[in-house]
């Protein structure tokens, strides 16, 4: 990881402050936008509860990168979503990882971060940005592995919306019931409390991680009972 920053976000701001995170980072990584072939977006953005395009298209078309006519020679950027809970972060680091070594390009865009699909929806949650560069070499901490662990998934923990007509807005509602992990940072590993984004858990591991100088783990605990762990070597 050449760079990255990251900051909390208003509910509905998430590609606005994208955009100028990435502007940040890429000076911090001292390279070029062209430079980067890769932009892989973990999280959830739903604008007016739609799937497609993916936010990282949408990324990747204000930032008018590679955006021309697509030839044998021409330069090009490979851009996608990986959605999986609060986990997506993990995800889409180990998508970067699988895919980085075998493109021309070696530098990779890693953004994160959840939006409220629209006004008329409920949300309660914080909302964060983290925007990360991702190259094949440099002095920052280093991806050693992503591990992922579904034993502890409660499958009747689900989550669900509907429209509700009294107030002419989204409401969402928790089937079951679970007592959610609290934030630990205890030695070499650091997890976030189970209600956290996917932005959230990013910003907070990364914002103490600089005190270390040896190899760390990162745990993130979906709200399912899922979890994935980064191990990072500084």
């Amino acid at each position: 990881m050449l760079s990255w920053q990251s900051c909390k976000i208003k509910p509905t701001h998430l590609l606005k402050s994208t955009l100028t995170l990435v502007k940040e980072t890429i000076k911090m990584a001292n390279i070029q936008l062209e430079d980067i072939g890769l932009i892989v977006h973990g999280g959830v953005y739903k604008e007016h509860f739609r799937t497609e395009p993916a936010f990282a298209t949408h990324i990747q078309g204000d930032l008018s990168l590679h955006c021309t006519q697509l030839s044998m020679n021409s330069p090009h950027c490979f851009s996608f979503d990986v959605t999986d809970g609060s986990c997506s972060p993990h995800i889409a680091l180990q998508s970067i990882a699988d895919l980085l070594p075998s493109m021309k390009s070696k530098y990779a865009l890693l953004c994160v971060g959840d939006d409220r699909p629209t006004k008329h929806s409920e949300w309660n949650e914080e909302s964060y940005c983290f925007v990360a560069v991702i190259g094949m070499s440099g002095d920052g901490p280093r991806l050693v592995s992503v591990d992922f662990d579904d034993h502890q998934l409660n499958p009747n923990l689900t989550i669900r919306g509907y429209f509700d007509e009294q107030v002419r807005g989204n409401k969402v509602v928790e089937s079951g019931t679970t007592t959610y992990a609290e934030t630990k940072h205890e030695g070499h590993s650091f997890s976030g409390h189970q209600r956290w984004l996917s932005g959230q858990h990013m910003h907070a591991f990364h914002s103490v991680m600089h005190e270390h100088n040896d190899t760390h783990e990162h745990c993130i605990v979906d709200r399912s009972g899922k979890s994935t762990t980064a191990k990072w070597e500084f």
